[in-house]
């Protein structure tokens, strides 16, 4: 994905250069107004990445969690640059606070039936896994691996990450004792072996993958590979950005 950040004196430019700022921001799906609203259902793991990662690209997010006991976003460290732009819902939740939302996103764990959720998601609104969201980030070079299933996912997941990281070791070790056995000086500046993102509903969320590629934007992806762990629930919503390259049942 080709990602252009404009540049924030842009803003102070004549107003043909700020309209051409708006439409990268328009066709941009890194980045977006602040006037675009993000309504996050659940606030786990997940749902605190996802609320993350929606005030990053620059929207305002209505965090929303049945579970009055947890604490309130913009009393966090991590979200105080951003209390501005976020709200906190605990206990309770009001479908009329949907009405005006651009998208909802749905962290592991939350059905559909909850919420009015399957209602809104047949009435056109977009709807989002809290993996699809992410995946929106994810650079065009990085494959997925998900894993689904009854049990068993997560020492999968963990298994296949393991195996990834074997091979960066075994390459690293081949080249080792080929320079060594060698009679000539052997040098390789190749970098062999797959980085590679372990995370889902196992351990870290893919938004905070995604986030990571936001906060330190290269040419080159931190990661090859993101496997990830995928619930029955996330399953259910439609995906339009979160497209494995190989799937295990």
């Amino acid at each position: 994905m080709d990602v252009r950040i404009p540049n924030l004196r842009a803003y102070f430019q004549p107003p043909s250069k700020l309209a051409l700022l708006l439409r990268t921001f328009k066709a941009n799906p890194l980045l977006v107004a602040n006037s675009y609203k993000v309504h996050v259902v659940g606030l786990g793991k997940s749902g605190k990445a996802a609320t993350r990662l929606a005030l990053a690209r620059g929207a305002s997010v209505v965090a929303v969690d049945c579970n009055e006991n947890l604490g309130l976003l913009e009393q966090d460290p991590l979200f105080e640059m951003h209390s501005g732009s976020l709200r906190t819902i605990l206990g309770y939740f009001d479908e009329e606070l949907l009405n005006g939302v651009d998208r909802v996103i749905v962290s592991p764990g939350v059905p559909l039936d909850n919420h009015g959720l399957s209602a809104l998601l047949h009435s056109g609104k977009q709807v989002m896994s809290e993996l699809d969201f992410a995946a929106e980030i994810l650079p065009k070079s990085v494959k997925i691996l998900a894993v689904t299933g009854t049990n068993g996912k997560s020492t999968v997941v963990t298994f296949a990450g393991q195996v990834l990281h074997s091979l960066i070791l075994f390459f690293s070790l081949f080249i080792v004792a080929l320079s060594l056995n060698s009679p000539y000086y052997y040098h390789t500046n190749c970098e062999l072996g797959i980085e590679a993102f372990v995370g889902g509903n196992l351990g870290n969320p893919l938004s905070e993958a995604a986030f990571q590629c936001i906060a330190s934007p290269s040419l080159k992806p931190k990661f090859q590979v993101a496997v990830v762990e995928v619930s029955s629930y996330q399953m259910e919503i439609p995906n339009n950005h979160f497209c494995p390259s190989v799937s295990w049942v």
